[in-house]
């Protein structure tokens, strides 16, 4: 099987059917890519345990926004 092509009324690639391995191929190659490092994982598993905690600390998208843009 090929490649194909849904497309529009105008005559636009709108989505691509691919055959089901390559498909796979794909979505294997994106997670080896997502593969997270340790320090990655070490800094969630601490928020999670400060959560689990009740010693985690929220604040709004307001105070983010104001901390790292500029003025």
């Amino acid at each position: 099987m090929t490649t194909q092509f849904i497309t529009n009324d105008k005559g636009e690639k709108t989505a691509v059917i691919i055959p089901i391995n390559e498909y796979e191929d794909l979505l294997h190659q994106h997670h080896l890519n997502l593969e997270l490092t340790d320090e990655y994982k070490a800094m969630m598993d601490e928020m999670l345990d400060e959560e689990a905690k009740g010693k985690a600390e929220y604040v709004s998208f307001q105070s983010i926004k104001d901390r790292f843009l500029p003025k």
